[in-house]
Formats: structure tokens, C-alpha cells, sequence
């Protein structure tokens, strides 16, 4: 859960430069209406699936503002990687000679700083893209990112959880992945593992699960 004081704390302990910018940003109030809430869809595309190890590859994102996705305002862009990108290539079709035309990790940082401030951080299995991000931010700024942040899989698992307690179901193994989720909820198959094209499923996603209930507020889906 997000910590305001934490915030306050770190902010501190930075000078200036993209993660002050950011930290001066006050996010939304959890009890905001998530209709008026701005958040961000971010996807990451890397070496491998250990945050604390793998090298950032490319960052995709999209805008989520008054309930619509602002396709207009996506990004996508490539980060200079230190290493071969190996055997990850056969996942996200990225090569060598594509991320050696990157952008630093550093200025892939501010680039997402920058569309995150004041926002919420939006994903599907947020604590991979999330811990990735925090780990940078430590190595590059010295301090975690602090940030809300929405997970399509965390709010698919626990309406599953609220379900099974009633009727003694059990989900399927891939009942949880980005695809077939998209398919239960009556959206059209993308193709994965390309950052831009699954943080654009994941807002598509958020969208139609919230899509019930207009009296959910920030807090109901951290």
C-alpha cells in the first residue's frame, strides 16, 4: 500500500532532477472516485524475470483518464541494455541490435517519472513491472519508488477468491494471464510481449472490470 509519509521522508533525501519532480506530485486520494482517478498502464519487456537481476529492454504506457484509455498519449520506447539480451529474445522478439539503439536506463527513468507523476501505476502482476522500477530507482537515485498501484491480476485472483468461498469453484491454470482474462471479459486477443500492445490490453482490462460498478473508489483496487 502506498505511504504518503514514506514519500514525505524520501523527498527529502532528493536534491532535484526527475525523481523530485515526481515525488513533488501528490498522487490521487485513495478515496477518489475511480472515475476521476489518472492512471498510467505500464508494461516492461526485459532480460529475465528476476527484477533485482534483469535488464530493463523496452517500457510501453498508456494514459487511463476519465474512464478511457488515451491511446494518442502512448509511448513506447527501447532501453540500452548492458548485457545480450540471450535467450529472453524467443519471449519479446527483441534483439541486440534493437535495444543497442536504446535510450539509457537513466533517462528511461525520467521518461516514466515524468508520465507517472501524479498518477497511479497500472498493471497486470504489478509486482514484477513495479519491482523492476523500484529497483532502478534505488540503484539510479538511491530511493524506492513510491508509488499506488493498481494490479489486474491481484483484482482477478481476490473476485475469484470472493467467488470460490461461495461456490467452491477452482480457477484453471492460465485462469489468471493477461489473454484469457481479456477473453472472459469479452475483449479481442493482442499480441503479447510487446510492452506497448499489453500495457494497451491491461487498460483495456482495468476498464472492462471496473466497468459494474461506478461506486468503486482508489482504495477498493489497490
Amino acid at each position: 500500500m502506498f505511504d504518503a509519509f514514506q514519500r514525505q521522508r524520501y523527498r527529502r533525501r532528493v536534491s532535484g532532477g526527475p525523481m523530485r519532480a515526481f515525488l513533488d506530485a501528490p498522487p490521487p486520494d485513495p478515496r477518489t472516485p475511480l472515475g476521476e482517478v489518472e492512471l498510467l498502464s505500464l508494461d516492461l519487456e526485459t532480460t529475465g524475470l528476476d527484477p533485482k537481476r534483469e535488464a530493463l529492454l523496452s517500457v510501453g504506457s498508456v494514459p487511463v483518464v476519465g474512464g478511457a484509455v488515451k491511446v494518442g498519449q502512448s509511448a513506447h520506447v527501447l532501453v540500452r541494455a548492458d548485457r545480450s539480451v540471450a535467450q529472453s529474445a524467443t519471449v519479446h522478439g527483441l534483439l541486440d541490435c534493437d535495444v543497442e539503439e536504446g535510450i539509457s536506463l537513466e533517462d528511461a527513468l525520467a521518461h516514466v517519472l515524468e508520465r507517472l507523476a501524479g498518477r497511479v501505476l497500472l498493471a497486470h502482476h504489478a509486482v514484477f513491472d513495479h519491482g523492476c522500477l523500484d529497483h532502478a530507482c534505488r540503484v539510479v537515485y538511491g530511493v524506492p519508488l513510491l508509488v499506488p498501484t493498481v494490479d489486474t491480476l491481484a483484482i482477478a485472483r481476490r473476485r475469484h477468491h470472493a467467488r470460490a468461498h461461495q461456490h467452491h469453484g477452482t480457477a484453471a491454470p492460465d485462469a489468471f494471464r493477461l489473454a484469457t482474462l481479456r477473453e472472459a471479459h469479452g475483449l479481442p486477443a493482442y499480441h503479447a510481449h510487446n510492452a506497448l500492445s499489453d500495457a494497451l490490453a491491461t487498460a483495456e482490462l482495468f476498464l472492462a472490470m471496473i466497468a459494474e460498478d461506478a461506486t468503486l473508489r482508489l482504495k477498493d483496487v489497490l
